[in-house]
């Protein structure tokens, strides 16, 4: 019997592979009686063969189960297994973003493998396993399921191929797809719980409400930034100050040299790093520049205020969507990073700073870290926004790295 006429038959039954399990250890004891040495895998394959798929894989893949979850209801400490769904963000498609899959023995899977010793799952399990199973990195972090043992988490984290020197695999066969097209190519390969998994990720990306999205990034962002060993580091920068220079240095370019002192405004400014260096750069072009930062985590808002102790009135909690000046002061020179706030609210974003947080005859700075697809680079952001394009940032040059897009920014007028 064919591994595929096996499949077709457990689609029609209903598999519990809690109750399989049971059998498969009720049957070793059973075969230990005549052959102490037999193995567990001995009396899986034949359960598996008993239901109708071609051995234990095959039924695991077909029937493993896991239930929805959230942060507080897991116990972290007894997690040994991490999962994640990967997603593609593209505003121009209907369904909002593609499934990314890379191909591992023959089959379309999604990146799994066990927590290493000493991981933290949510800071350092995420990261490392899409990078090293099939080269994805990973920019939003969301935990999706648990399965029945509360083992084995599972999350969705959209993010885009890596292109950097942190370790990673660099080789893997993709396929990216909408999600429908996922759903159905898992279920035709015969991996039943992966298709549920994807269709599961899918609904909970999209009715994700606001709030629990910004818990999310808080808490991806937090720890690790925290943890860092550079200032770059702490600002979610993985290399040197002179990489830091390149990458970030081309920012000034927004400068408005016209004006010998000005205001800058980083909102997601972490540990304010970036607002401390735009300080450097824009003297170095005759600019008198006061730097200010706002950030989601109030705990990188003390670190900002402790790193930068001359500035500390300068920095404080908020959300930038909604966030104004206590005073109501507004800045000539405002930065905003795209990525850290979803899709959906990027509209609202932007009229919002310019209509409360950007100074009359001000501009408003926007950019994507790291390269993004065209439909995602900021330029096509702001004019798919209806906006006017006032200027651009030199691309980022970095050595042995991909071109990146620019900055754009956009005149107060």
């Amino acid at each position: 019997m064919t591994e595929h006429v096996n499949l077709e038959q457990a689609r029609k039954r209903s598999v519990n592979l809690e109750q399989a399990r049971k059998r498969a250890r009720e049957l070793l004891s059973e075969l230990r009686r005549g052959d102490p040495t037999t193995k567990l895998t001995t009396a899986q394959h034949q359960v598996a063969r008993d239901l109708g798929f071609a051995n234990w894989p095959v039924l695991v893949r077909a029937a493993e189960s896991f239930v929805p979850a959230t942060p507080e209801t897991i116990d972290w400490r007894r997690i040994t297994r991490v999962s994640t769904v990967c997603f593609r963000l593209d505003p121009e498609l209907a369904a909002g973003a593609l499934v990314a899959l890379y191909r591992h023995d023959g089959r379309w899977v999604i990146p799994s493998d066990q927590r290493l010793p000493g991981e933290d799952v949510w800071d350092d399990s995420v990261l490392r396993i899409p990078l090293a199973r099939m080269g994805f990195r990973r920019q939003g972090t969301h935990l999706l399921a648990i399965d029945p043992e509360r083992r084995h988490a599972v999350f969705w984290i959209d993010g885009d191929p890596y292109r950097g020197s942190r370790p990673h695999r660099s080789d893997a066969e993709w396929w990216t797809g909408s999600p429908d097209e996922a759903v159905a190519l898992l279920t035709d390969q015969g991996d039943g719980a992966l298709a549920r998994l994807v269709a599961l990720a899918d609904e909970s990306r999209r009715t994700m409400s606001y709030d629990q999205l910004v818990a999310d990034t808080r808490r991806t962002l937090v720890g690790a930034y925290l943890r860092a060993a550079t200032p770059q580091g702490g600002s979610g920068f993985g290399g040197s100050a002179d990489d830091w220079r390149d990458a970030r240095g081309v920012l000034v370019d927004a400068v408005d040299t016209r004006r010998p002192v000005s205001s800058f405004l980083d909102l997601a400014c972490a540990n304010g790093h970036l607002a401390a260096s735009m300080v450097d750069w824009a003297a170095e072009r005759g600019v008198a520049l006061t730097p200010y930062g706002v950030d989601i985590a109030p705990e990188l808002v003390e670190r900002a205020r402790t790193l930068h102790p001359q500035w500390a009135e300068h920095f404080w909690a908020g959300d930038a969507v909604v966030w104004r000046h206590p005073d109501g002061v507004r800045f000539d020179l405002v930065h905003m990073l795209l990525d850290v706030v979803p899709m959906d609210r990027w509209a609202q974003l932007v009229d919002h700073l310019l209509a409360a947080v950007v100074a009359p005859g001000g501009r408003l700075l926007l950019s994507q870290y790291g390269p993004v697809r065209p439909a995602m680079a900021p330029d096509a952001v702001v004019t798919r926004l209806g906006r006017q394009v006032a200027g651009r940032c030199r691309p980022p040059q970095r050595k042995d790295r991909p071109a990146e897009a620019p900055s754009v920014w956009l005149v107060n007028e």
